[in-house]
């Protein structure tokens, strides 16, 4: 009976659940600002897995419709980066945008730059007879309408792709940027992460 009383008449908690409910608190607390933390890191990896699918779509229209498709960039005029990709197919010696895919918009304060070490790519952006299977070639002028009206990027439906060096994609918020080129010997897009 006394033991009942003691433990009846005893006020307030003991050091030890104290301690196991504080470090209970820091493991939540610790938890929660982790998965926060890796959650804003995760969506531009996202971002950039959604970007290599987009494109993977693209290549894959060329290759089944046996047309040459493109991707244009939708440009900031102030920054000169895209901040939205269009579609486009080569018909009648002309460029028409495509409804299918859709255009891919970035997000998350993402912009896109072409080119190796931000060089212009719009004068080199040439396709020869060879890969076209035609007798005209495709060859874009310097001029800067030329440049605006001309795809960045060219896909071809025997599974080429030009150029080797296809774009970087960056964020405003972080110094992660993810360069997407072509590979020639296993014929896909690889995507390298790089951090500055």
């Amino acid at each position: 009976m006394n033991g009942y009383l003691r433990v009846r008449n005893q006020r307030g908690f003991t050091l030890i659940e104290l301690l196991v409910v504080s470090a209970i608190v820091v493991i939540l607390f610790t938890s929660v600002i982790y998965s926060v933390s890796q959650s804003s890191e995760r969506r531009y990896v996202s971002e950039s897995e959604r970007l290599m699918i987009w494109i993977n779509l693209v290549f894959e229209h060329a290759m089944l419709e046996g047309a040459v498709y493109g991707i244009m960039s939708d440009f900031n005029a102030e920054t000169r980066e895209a901040k939205a990709l269009t579609p486009v197919i080569y018909y009648r010696n002309q460029w028409l945008k495509t409804e299918i895919p859709s255009r891919f918009l970035l997000d998350h304060k993402g912009y896109i730059s072409f080119g190796k070490d931000n060089e212009e790519l719009a004068g080199r952006l040439i396709a020869d007879e060879v890969l076209l299977e035609d007798v005209q070639s495709i060859s874009l002028e310097e001029s800067d309408t030329e440049k605006e009206s001309s795809p960045f990027i060219l896909l071809f439906p025997d599974g080429y792709l030009e150029p080797q060096e296809m774009m970087t994609l960056s964020f405003l918020e972080t110094d992660t940027k993810f360069t997407f080129r072509w590979n020639a010997e296993e014929s896909n897009i690889q995507k390298t992460r790089i951090v500055d």
